[in-house]
């Protein structure tokens, strides 16, 4: 449910059957073998108007570091907020918060950020954990990996999701869109 005292805050994400959405080592791999629809190679998903629709990402410290290590930044013209304990800096187009995602989310209210996107399993689940999340869209890739690293990891409490809609693929995607709070 959107509180209108703060952006409205959500995700976009794959993951496994499993629902892993990287290997133990940070491997996604199994995502870059998995290519668009045959019959529309142009088919993204819905990412690009996903994109259109946010201001600022919110990514943990690992989701950063894969970022940040493809040659051409992939956030043009988004404000990009790293969260991170360990971190003591990071590069140009990024920039480092250190404090609690309830604070983080005030502070950005203030600055006019208007829509959040959350990437990683762990700051996912402080966004969970906090009660901020609006609207998760979660794409499920047809592979099992075993193991590797959850979507939802330590949440503290249940969180209930109302179903949106649901999109299938020719390939085997299925992305589910949710709306959290019912």
């Amino acid at each position: 449910m959107k509180n209108n005292n703060r952006p409205k805050i959500s995700l976009y994400i794959a993951t496994s059957m499993d629902g892993y959405i990287a290997k133990k080592d940070d491997g996604l791999d199994w995502l870059e073998n998995f290519a668009p629809p045959q019959d529309n190679p142009d088919e993204d998903y819905g990412h690009a108007a996903y994109m259109a629709d946010i201001d600022t990402l919110v990514m943990g410290k690992n989701t950063y570091k894969i970022a940040s290590s493809v040659e051409v930044w992939p956030y043009p013209g988004k404000r990009v907020i790293v969260l991170s304990t360990s971190l003591t800096s990071v590069c140009k187009h990024a920039e480092l918060f250190s404090g609690d995602v309830v604070s983080l989310t005030s502070k950005l209210y203030s600055e006019g950020a208007k829509h959040i996107y959350v990437d990683g399993g762990h700051t996912i689940s402080q966004f969970l954990n906090a009660g901020l999340m609006d609207k998760m869209i979660i794409s499920i890739i047809p592979v099992i990996l075993g193991s590797g690293i959850p979507l939802f990891q330590n949440l503290l409490h249940e969180s209930w999701c109302q179903l949106i809609s649901t999109k299938s693929y020719k390939n085997g995607l299925v992305q589910l869109e949710y709306q959290r709070g019912i």
